[in-house]
């Protein structure tokens, strides 16, 4: 009985070894299909590699400015943080033109500017520019949208900038007007130290007027700059310059009213010590604010992107795991599909019927030639992309093949599944075809899964391609172990397809 039992699993060893041998030579004798299928798969990564340019496009722009506005004379100064991505093509009157050379295609982007901002600023109204395209691609009208808030943006930042440059050059007279306030400031102090009240009087007077006028200056000029400070939380030294101005005013007030007849000397003496070394705090605080930089006034905060990635990755090294992915499904399951459907075309599957070959056998035996077929072009292409492409690869290369082997063998399972529906090689093709191109556009190569609705993104857990694009990426770019719920899942998937397919061809098999 044991020795009746071995004999029988040793021919099911033989008859299963034999499915391998028959599969791995039908591929072997066709050396044009082999070098394809290993060879085309690197080249096509290789010209994606050398065409990739990862440079914003260039946009000739073309700026319509009506007749005596303001801005003409600024479009150029505007454009100068945009070399690179706008290329300036000259400002016209004309807006039929303009619209003209748009339509033909002579420019890429009209720009038109306000005609009076000065009006709609007036009027509570923002002053629009208007960006003319005549794009299709809803990516490029993206595009178009970010770069023409960008240069809203700067041209904002610009009257800002200028703004407060100005309120800084002139802050050079405020200087002057200060140092006349401590000059009556000192006379005073005199005055008071004398007994001169009258004398004391006419300097205080003179010293509020003094202050009065530098309020004037100072507050209309600083207003933007100390709005700036405080919109952005930095160290309010406009705003301390405003407020030391306010208490100074209070100073002088006091100063004047101290020269009554009915106020003591020693008081008014007091007062104007206190004037005098509020008006040195606020010639340090002016002096401060001339030094400042004006570009960190208008643009305080700045952003900085880090990966925390062991490498710095290029563009095209974040698309490299997902056509692995989709190239090794596509691959498993053209050669998978053709395998079932050859078999009943050339009147083999009739004899297997009549042969002791169980569907077991028939189909372990494909699915382990074709996993080593695919495996050793899975290898090849992975050391081309490594060492020629340079694609960093960061995780352990045992979770690397944990990674290929689940993709290879869900793929496979759908390439039989595929070849047991089908009727023609043709017919095997065109599934096979279908399956890329849902591959594609679903599995995260050309959308990722967050952009699909949740429907639809069913579909998309239905691919291999998914859970190997999403393993590969951790695997490859992060130096991560896959994630345990992405790699039981795509096994789990296996199984399922290998058991559905061992049903699905036993069925065919005993049919008469």
């Amino acid at each position: 009985m044991v020795k009746q039992i071995i004999q029988a699993f040793w021919q099911t060893i033989i008859r299963i070894f034999a499915f391998i041998g028959k599969e791995i030579r039908i591929i072997l004798h066709q050396p044009r299909l082999v070098f394809s299928l290993i060879l085309g798969p690197f080249f096509i990564l290789l010209l994606f590699g050398v065409g990739y340019q990862n440079t914003p496009r260039t946009l000739d722009t073309l700026f319509v400015v009506p007749e005596g506005s303001p801005l003409e004379g600024s479009i150029e100064q505007y454009m100068a943080s945009f070399q690179g991505r706008i290329t300036f093509a000259g400002i016209t009157h004309d807006a039929a033109e303009a619209d003209r050379r748009l339509r033909e295609q002579e420019v890429d982007l009209v720009v038109v500017t306000p005609g009076n901002p000065t009006v709609d600023w007036e009027n509570d109204q923002q002053a629009a520019f208007s960006l003319y395209h005549y794009e299709i691609d809803p990516m490029e009208e993206v595009y178009i949208q970010v770069l023409g808030q960008r240069y809203i943006e700067e041209i904002n930042r610009q009257v800002l900038l200028t703004a407060v440059t100005q309120s800084q050059q002139e802050a050079q007279l405020w200087h002057e007007d200060l140092i006349q306030a401590k000059a009556h400031a000192a006379t005073a102090r005199e005055a008071f130290a004398t007994g001169d009240r009258l004398r004391a009087q006419s300097s205080a007077e003179a010293l509020k007027q003094d202050v009065d006028l530098l309020t004037l200056a100072l507050g209309s000029g600083l207003a933007i700059t100390a709005g700036l400070e405080e919109a952005s939380g930095q160290a309010n030294t406009t705003s301390a310059l405003l407020t030391q101005l306010e208490t100074l005013q209070g100073q002088t007030d006091e100063m004047v009213e101290a020269t009554a007849a009915d106020s003591s000397l020693e008081e008014g003496e007091a007062i104007v010590a206190e004037v005098e070394a509020s008006l040195e705090e606020m010639d340090e605080m002016l002096q401060r604010f001339q030094e400042m930089d004006a570009v960190v006034l208008v643009a305080p905060f700045r952003s900085e992107s880090l990966s925390i990635t062991q490498v710095q990755l290029d563009p095209m090294h974040f698309y490299v795991p997902a056509v692995i992915a989709l190239l090794l499904q596509h691959l498993a399951i053209t050669l998978a599909g053709l395998s079932i459907i050859r078999e009943k075309l050339s009147g083999a599957m009739e004899l297997f019927r009549a042969a002791p070959v169980t569907a077991f056998e028939m189909l372990l035996g494909k699915y382990i030639s074709y996993l080593l077929l695919t495996g050793v072009m899975a290898a090849v292409l992975t050391l081309l992309i490594i060492f020629v492409l340079r694609v960093p690869q960061l995780g352990l290369w045992q979770n690397y093949v944990l990674v290929i082997l689940g993709v290879l063998l869900a793929s496979l399972g759908i390439g039989f599944h595929i070849s047991l529906s089908a009727r023609s090689d043709s017919q095997a093709i065109q599934y096979g075809m279908l399956m890329l191109l849902a591959a594609i556009f679903f599995s995260g190569f050309f959308l990722p899964l967050y952009r699909l609705s949740a429907p639809v993104r069913l579909v998309s857990w239905m691919l291999p391609a998914t859970y190997s694009t999403a393993l590969l990426q951790d695997v490859m770019l992060r130096g991560q172990p896959p994630q345990l719920l992405l790699i039981v899942a795509v096994f789990v998937f296996a199984a399922i397809l290998f058991l559905l397919a061992w049903v699905r061809l036993g069925r065919q098999m005993v049919k008469e």
